[in-house]
Parts: C-alpha cells; sequence; structure tokens
C-alpha cells in the first residue's frame, strides 16, 4: 500500500480499543480522510498517552488501498504542529472550532481534496485563537466551507423572481433569498435581519473563492470589514447554521452551545 503524507486537522477521533483510535481528519492534498490510529494511546508506567486530539493539527503519514473507498487508512506517522492551548482558554472559541470541525466532517466527502479551503480553515483557527469575538470568523468559514462543496445561497436576489430589493427570508431549499412579495408562497425559510444580510454581502465582497490562487485569502478580517460591526457575526450565524442544518439533515450539535456562549457579547 502507497504511503501518503500530507497536513491535517482533527476533524472526529473515537476510542477504538484500550490502545487504539479512530479518526476523521481533513488533509490538504487529500480531503477528508478517515484512519485508524494503532497504538497512539499505548502509555508505559512513567507516561500517559491520550493519543491525538481533536482540533489538533498535525502532519500526517498514513497508508490506504488502492481503492481508498474500502476500510479505513492507516496511521503510520502523526507529528502536531499547533498547539490548542488558546482555543482551551475560552469557550467560545472552542465551541466555534467544534462547530467548523463538525460541519466540515459532515459536509465533505472522503477523498474529495479542498487544498484553498484547508488553507482558509488553518487561517480561521489563527484567528479564533486570538479573536474577542470569534463569530465573524466563524461566519467567514461557513461560507467558505459552502462555497467549497457547492452549497452557498444566493444573497444577491430573490431566487424566486430576480429582485434585488426587499430581501427577508432565506429558503434553504430554493438555495437562496426571497423577497417580501414571494416568501409568503413558501413553507420552508428562515427570516432573515437587514444587518444580517449586510453582513454576508459584504464578506461576499471581499471572498476571495477556495483553490484560487495564489491564496490571497487574508484579506481584512471581518469585524474589520468598513460598516460591519461585531453584532452582526451574531445576527448572521444563524442564518447560515439554519441551511447547513437543512445540508446535514440535522441541526449541528454545538450550534445552540455557542450562541448561548456568544449572547454576553451582545
Amino acid at each position: 500500500m502507497p504511503r501518503i503524507d500530507d497536513d491535517a486537522l482533527v476533524l472526529r477521533r473515537l476510542d477504538y480499543s484500550e490502545t487504539s483510535q479512530v479518526l476523521v481528519l481533513l488533509t490538504r492534498r487529500h480531503g477528508k480522510v478517515r484512519v485508524l490510529a494503532k497504538g497512539v494511546r499505548r502509555g508505559t508506567k512513567t507516561r500517559f498517552a491520550p493519543g491525538i486530539d481533536l482540533l489538533e493539527f498535525g502532519h500526517v503519514g498514513l497508508t490506504a488501498r488502492a481503492d481508498r473507498g474500502a476500510g479505513l487508512a492507516t496511521l503510520t506517522e502523526w507529528k502536531p504542529t499547533r498547539p490548542l492551548g488558546p482555543l482551551r482558554d475560552d469557550l467560545l472559541r472552542l465551541y466555534a472550532a467544534q462547530y467548523l470541525a463538525e460541519i466540515l466532517a459532515a459536509l465533505t466527502e472522503d477523498w474529495d481534496p479542498h487544498p484553498g479551503l484547508f488553507e482558509r480553515i488553518e487561517q480561521t483557527f489563527e484567528r479564533l485563537a486570538t479573536a474577542a469575538d470569534p463569530l465573524p470568523s466563524l461566519v467567514r468559514a461557513q461560507l467558505a466551507v459552502l462555497d467549497s462543496v457547492g452549497s452557498r445561497p444566493r444573497f444577491d436576489a430573490c431566487v424566486a423572481c430576480g429582485r434585488e430589493e426587499t430581501l427577508t427570508h432565506l429558503s434553504s431549499f430554493e438555495g437562496g433569498m426571497l423577497c417580501r412579495n414571494c416568501e409568503p408562497s413558501y413553507a420552508e425559510k428562515w427570516e432573515v435581519s437587514a444587518c444580517a444580510l449586510r453582513f454576508l454581502r459584504a464578506l461576499l465582497a471581499q471572498r476571495v473563492d477556495p483553490g484560487t490562487g495564489p491564496h490571497d485569502s487574508r484579506e481584512t478580517g471581518p469585524s474589520e470589514a468598513p460598516g460591519v460591526s461585531r453584532r452582526e457575526g451574531l445576527d448572521a450565524f444563524p442564518v447560515l447554521n439554519y441551511h447547513i442544518a437543512h445540508l446535514m439533515g440535522r441541526r449541528p450539535r454545538v450550534a445552540d452551545l455557542l450562541l448561548t456562549a456568544a449572547r454576553p457579547l451582545r
């Protein structure tokens, strides 16, 4: 079996036995990979081995069958590259990172590479580690994930009539915004405030598509964009979370915890 070397983020982990784990990794060049990590929890009399941590970045070595869809890849090497300390120091930052890992695990396909998205996620984790308010960066990451999987809604015009004014609701099934005149005809919808819509449009105006290079995605941070306030992140996050829940078939588990922790920022 050929060896694969790549950079990776741990999206999920499951203790498989007393000494092993099953990991779901997002890798830079190979997409999402499910891995059996044998012996990573094997300690000694003097050293406790907790295994590989959730949300950890590292350099990974693994082997996989030629038919990659058959079974788990096998971990052969793991070298952590980024400490988790700053994320653990703040509950809201930790929830934001956990939320991002959850939706990445749910919305990406195995062995489907998104190198531009991986770089965007790296940058998002850098921002989350230091941001006083992580929600603007998280909303930007929500958009990046939706872009990469081809499921970002339209926010520029009504998907029913094409009107660009008085957009009031998002229909996830229809794939975009509905205007005031059209929305009564649709049962499935989510009300979108004017400030949330303004925030999302501001981010999309700055956006660089994941996967296009060179990576110019280190543009002005969301909370620094002209005319955009911190509070708008709290208004925009539930809009995209509604659409993501529709795509996942369930509400992300961390979403309510994140919103509860974020409300004091108002």
